[in-house]
């Protein structure tokens, strides 16, 4: 009769785990052995899991036949109640017995497992991995060298161009400003609409619009007068 453990230490609210083995020697065998668990403290309750023709999930388990070349293999545990405080290990003792009228002593065997406090560390944490890191709110932090800012809420005019009207008409084509004259030359094939700002161009259209439409109106004026004068006068 053998009992290992299959860990060192459990924390309280998890399971001791062991592995009962039962054989005969001297190359006999037993038939409906039945082995019977015991525990330290008793308020932990023992139990066989697996491995027992009858008496899995109690603590006595049979087992219909033995020998020394085919030892029986039981699977036993031993649940810690998370309030257990005052548990600080769970011994497990198997003891084995045949229906025989021989004199006999009933071999047993024990192992003893140690209780921790349950452990703050998530179940499904795997051993060194590493922790998650959480960015806080707000900017974001510089990644590979480029800064990144969040915008808040508010005035976005800041965020465009300003466009402000000419205080007079730009100069003809072909004519230089005095202020010009320290200048470099201009690009050959440059057009000069193309250095006007984008909102002067509908500006000038305006103007040039307006001013064909005085010529006319005076025109048109001045040729009614030379028609009426010529009447009168024939």
């Amino acid at each position: 009769m053998t009992v290992q453990r299959s860990q060192s230490s459990v924390a309280r609210g998890q399971r001791a785990s062991y592995v009962v083995e039962v054989a005969t020697e001297n190359n006999g065998s037993a038939a409906n052995v039945s082995v019977t668990l015991t525990s330290q403290p008793s308020s932990q309750k023992p139990t066989f899991t697996s491995g027992c023709a009858k008496g899995d999930g109690t603590a006595t388990c049979t087992v219909s036949s033995v020998s020394d070349s085919k030892p029986a293999k039981l699977q036993a545990q031993i649940a810690v109640a998370s309030g257990a405080t005052s548990v600080t290990s769970v011994k497990l003792t198997a003891a084995a017995s045949i229906a025989t009228s021989a004199k006999w002593t009933p071999p047993s065997a024990a192992e003893t497992v140690a209780v921790t406090s349950a452990s703050a560390t998530p179940a499904n944490a795997s051993a060194g991995a590493s922790p998650t890191t959480t960015l806080p709110l707000g900017p974001i932090p510089n990644l590979n060298g480029v800064s990144s800012q969040l915008i808040g809420a508010g005035n976005a005019s800041s965020l465009f161009p300003a466009i402000s009207p000419s205080a007079s008409p730009n100069s003809a084509p072909g004519t230089s400003s005095q202020a010009g004259k320290g200048n470099a030359e201009p690009i050959s094939g440059a057009s000069p609409v193309a250095l006007t700002q984008p909102g002067l161009a509908g500006q000038l259209a305006g103007l040039v619009a307006l001013a064909l439409a005085v010529v006319l109106a005076v025109t048109r004026v001045s040729l009614g007068r030379r028609l009426r004068s010529r009447k009168h006068g024939s």
